[in-house]
């Protein structure tokens, strides 16, 4: 018998579902307590002269003079009065059902527990609605009601308002603000804005001016072509890729994902829904649709599960049409601090110390794609910025941090970038990190901060060794390497095993012996699974890792701390392997050992440690 497959959507869509018969047999029920206040008991045959009305005309010891009308019966108010209380529990019924189908959506945009959150809704929501019909009180059963409803839905609201950014959070100042810019007809772009919160739909952009937008279509092909658009996109996001590339073929489109630093193929879009796609893409973005020789560039904001994530879209011509880019980095992430690289203790202690040294020199070296920006970012958020004056020069500025002021500067305009490091430096900074540092002129520079400045220096560099040849080459003088330096860093990013799919195995005695492992023991390690098929000759997907076999990153450190013996022989000119020797005496460790850690650990595999270090610079 085969086994019946659930849904976890299927609990919520029931409720959903009995929303409308609850808040109609509120109303019923309402409706009916309102007629019994007006209609007798059948048991009673005649009205008892007590329970008449009162007629105040009839009323002893009450004189109307001639001219004057008497008021009217007491009693033709109360059928007035059953309506407006009729009417008063009809809207909070209707409101109850408003926003528990409103919270019961917007749990799954925000990446909660709809069971949980949707039920407290839920439960507030029935219990008020109980409150103001069952309470014999009128006026202290509908407010009694109010404040159970509202009380359970703030209770949802902040607890959602946490998990999202500024931008998606509701009955914040914020948001009545961008209500009002809505009603007011304000649309960024010239594009039609989407729903204020995003509820319903797996993916919402956004743009820099914190409102949501959605791209209108005027035809069946826009309209799937700004589907396909949100899918790839969300696709992507979710699979953690880091870039997007639409890749122009004869007569399609090829879609490609980044993701840990390998690209892997997506899906194929034959036109002309690719062309359609394009122009979504470049609308999102704010670029021009209609511009398809000239590169253009555009940022935007996705919002996914809660989080936030920034796109960078980038675009360039060819003979067969537009190929575009789209870099994706998630805010959440970007913000990283030292704890958060992966660095062992020994290690982030060591580092930590040496940017307490202040002035002092630290650096910072990997090649191309090895995560050096991220951890340049990390040690500028080690410092407190709200009382240090903290600069940064980068080639191009993608994330920035708060009280951080970020310099782009391209290295290539020789006497100009030298200048502009030189006055920026001259308006007496406490903290100057340089990204990607390669001109030697602005390395002179750096190397004269250092006497009064902390500095922070990036390098491309496959190793430690070449990170020390070039640093001296830049700088022109051991003099600030010789009294200044406090730590040189080189780093890889290698990619993690799935926990869900890897394989552990046997490792041969031999490997075992040369690596040198001393008394630790190890009986088996890791390494990605082979593909294997089903019956029918279909691959079999991992449901974690989608068949990437990998999941996440983490850094890979060798780091050589500069103390007073090693800065000595910096200044009586010792040579590179001099000074390296020295160092490993001290326990310095390379990558291949800080590798091999993290395959004993059962984390990665050999084979991606060693692609990783064979990166070159």
């Amino acid at each position: 018998m085969r086994p019946v497959r659930t849904s976890h959507r299927a609990e919520p869509r029931r409720v959903r579902r009995a929303l409308p018969l609850l808040a109609a047999g509120a109303v019923l029920l309402s409706a009916g307590l309102a007629r019994a206040e007006q209609t007798p008991a059948a048991s009673t045959p005649e009205p008892a002269p007590a329970t008449a009305a009162l007629d105040p005309a009839n009323l002893p010891g009450m004189y109307y003079p001639t001219g004057i009308e008497a008021p009217g019966a007491l009693g033709s108010v109360f059928p007035i009065l059953g309506v407006l209380k009729f009417i008063v529990l009809l809207a909070f019924a209707v409101a109850v059902f408003s926003v528990t189908d409103w919270a019961f959506l917007d749990t799954r945009f925000v990446g909660t527990s709809p069971g949980v959150w949707g039920g407290v809704v839920l439960a507030g929501g029935v219990a008020g609605l109980a409150a103001a019909i069952v309470v014999p009180m009128y006026y202290v059963g509908l407010p009694l009601g109010l404040v159970l409803f509202v009380g359970a839905s703030m209770a949802y609201v902040q607890h959602r308002n946490a998990l999202v950014t500024a931008p998606l959070r509701v009955l914040t100042p914020e948001h009545y603000g961008r209500i009002r810019r809505r009603l007011a007809g304000h649309k960024p772009f010239d594009e039609e804005m989407g729903p204020v919160s995003g509820v319903g739909r797996d993916i919402i952009f956004v743009g820099y001016d914190d409102l949501p937008k959605r791209l209108s279509a005027g035809s069946e092909e826009e309209r799937r072509a700004n589907r396909e658009v949100e899918r790839i996109l969300h696709r992507a996001i979710v699979r953690n890729a880091s870039a997007v590339g639409f890749v122009c073929r004869p007569h399609r489109t090829e879609v490609r994902l980044r993701i840990s630093g390998e690209w892997a193929l997506g899906d194929d879009i034959e036109q002309p829904i690719a062309g359609y796609m394009t122009k979504t893409v470049k609308r999102l973005a704010g670029l021009d649709p209609d511009e398809t020789r000239k590169p253009q560039e555009g940022r935007l904001r996705a919002i996914v599960a809660g989080q936030t994530f920034d796109l960078r879209a980038k675009t360039a011509g060819t003979v067969r049409g537009e190929q575009i880019a789209i870099r994706i980095t998630d805010v959440a992430a970007s913000r990283q601090r030292l704890e958060d690289l992966g660095l062992p203790e020994e290690h982030l202690m060591v580092l930590t110390e040496a940017l307490g040294q202040r002035p002092g020199l630290v650096v910072l070296s990997g090649p191309k794609d090895s995560g050096l920006t991220t951890t340049i970012h990390a040690c500028l958020r080690h410092f407190d910025r709200y009382t240090s004056n903290v600069i940064a020069f980068e080639p191009r500025v993608d994330t920035e941090i708060e009280n951080v002021t970020h310099i782009p500067l391209d290295q290539e305009d020789g006497p100009v970038a030298t200048a502009e490091v030189r006055s920026r430096i001259r308006m007496e900074p406490d903290v100057v990190a340089f990204d990607s540092l390669y001109q030697a002129e602005v390395g002179q520079v750096l190397a004269e901060a250092t006497r009064e400045h902390s500095v922070i220096v990036g390098i491309r560099a496959a190793d430690t060794r070449q990170a020390l040849r070039r640093l001296g080459t830049l700088f022109g003088a051991r003099e600030p390497l010789a009294e200044r330096l406090q730590i040189v860093v080189n780093q890889r990013l290698v990619r993690l095993l799935c926990p869900k799919c890897k394989e552990a195995y046997r490792p041969n005695p031999d490997f075992l012996r040369k690596a040198n492992l001393g008394t630790r023991r190890v009986d088996l390690l890791y390494r990605p699974p082979a593909r294997t098929e089903t019956e029918d000759g279909k691959t079999m997907v991992c449901p974690r890792c989608a068949d990437n076999r990998y999941v996440g990153r983490t850094g890979l450190f060798e780091v050589m701390p500069v103390g007073y013996d090693i800065r000595e022989m910096i200044a009586q000119g010792a040579t590179l392997s001099d000074l390296l020797t020295h160092a490993r005496k001290l326990g310095m460790r390379n990558l291949h050992e800080e590798g091999l850690d993290l395959v004993i650990d059962g984390r990665t595999s050999i084979d991606e440690v060693v692609r990783a270090i064979k990166q070159e610079s």
